[in-house]
């Protein structure tokens, strides 16, 4: 049924959650399984702007640097995990915003399923803090799968 897998990852248990999902539906199908870890430095450049110039100096060579280490080992992670079920997986490190981002890579590698791990916020709490797995399932044009962090137990 699928050919083309891409999970998504960023780290947390709940994305390693959906890389196992992911790379026991990649071996079920016999499919290519691909992971993408977005870094979104707007996300954090923005944590760190302040009414009144000059307060805080921050140093934002080191903020990228420690961004994109961190993605490294999310998608490290990612590999460690998925080949542990016995699938190997195409990396694929990404900047910009993560809803936009995981639906390009999609497209560009010709996958036919995506999938996302949630935290299962509902409501307000999903409302202030964005979801990007609803964003991507909202607006994907393919098999979307949402991965529970309570999926195995």
């Amino acid at each position: 049924m699928f050919s083309t897998i891409l999970v998504a990852t960023d780290g947390s248990p709940e994305s390693l959650n959906a890389v196992h999902a992911a790379a026991e539906e990649a071996l079920r199908h016999n499919a290519a399984l691909h992971t993408i870890c977005v870094t979104n430095p707007g996300a954090m450049q923005s944590m760190f702007v302040s009414p009144q110039p000059d307060v805080i100096d921050v140093n934002y060579e080191l903020v990228t640097e420690f961004l994109a280490e961190e993605s490294k080992k999310a998608l490290r992670e990612a590999e460690i995990e998925a080949e542990s079920i016995g699938v190997s997986v195409t990396p694929h490190p990404s900047w910009g915003d993560p809803r936009e981002e995981i639906l390009l890579c999609a497209e560009e590698i010709g996958a036919d399923c995506i999938v996302l791990g949630s935290t299962g916020k509902t409501g307000i709490e999903a409302l202030l803090l964005g979801s990007v797995s609803s964003a991507v399932v909202m607006h994907s044009r393919i098999n979307t799968m949402i991965v529970r962090k309570n999926w195995k137990e």
